[in-house]
């Protein structure tokens, strides 16, 4: 057991340590610009990344911003349980982020979409429309970086196969984001 923990942390600091600053930066500047022009941040995710992208909202929208600054306009589609899963039901899973950007969504806003593999259609369709609404998309892959890797404007990816390691990853690419944006710096 302690060699298998041993492993997982020798891979997981090597991929931390081949971490792409530059892009880190531009998706960290991308971030702050839209929260800066009063834009909306929307996120979403499947899974471990749907609880990264609202982990990421609400960090976000209570870290960056001190009590007396603009506050963020950040929202996760992953939290509206009951529209997702009618969503799902009446229009398709496919459909369940896209059908919500349709009335959420405004040129200049930011989606953010993280995606281990890169490949779920619900990400692709909504990255799709969002591009298509004028929008920026900001992507998190892991994998090979699928579609989504292609679609981003800004793409942070882990190249590693491993569902664990590349969710810590982005973990990290959130934090950082958050940090770096934040108004107030310790």
């Amino acid at each position: 057991m302690k060699s298998r923990i041993k492993t997982y942390h020798e891979l997981f600091t090597g991929l931390l340590s081949g971490i792409d600053f530059d892009e880190l930066t531009k998706a960290a500047k991308l971030v702050s610009n839209t929260y800066l022009a009063d834009k909306q941040i929307l996120t979403a995710g499947n899974g471990g990344s749907a609880a990264l992208a609202v982990h990421f909202a609400a960090g976000f929208g209570k870290n960056v911003a001190g009590t007396n600054d603009k506050q963020p306009r950040i929202l996760s589609l992953c939290c509206n349980t009951a529209m997702i899963t009618a969503l799902g039901n009446d229009c398709g899973y496919d459909n369940i982020f896209s059908y919500q950007l349709r009335s959420l969504l405004n040129h200049g806003d930011l989606v953010i979409l993280i995606s281990s593999s890169g490949h779920s259609p619900n990400i692709i369709k909504a990255a799709e429309f969002a591009k298509s609404a004028g929008a920026a998309v900001l992507g998190m892959t892991g994998f090979g970086g699928g579609k989504l890797k292609e679609l981003a404007d800004i793409n942070l990816h882990v190249p590693c196969n491993v569902y664990e390691l590349v969710e810590d990853i982005h973990s990290f690419f959130c934090h950082a984001i958050i940090h770096a944006c934040k108004r107030k710096v310790i």
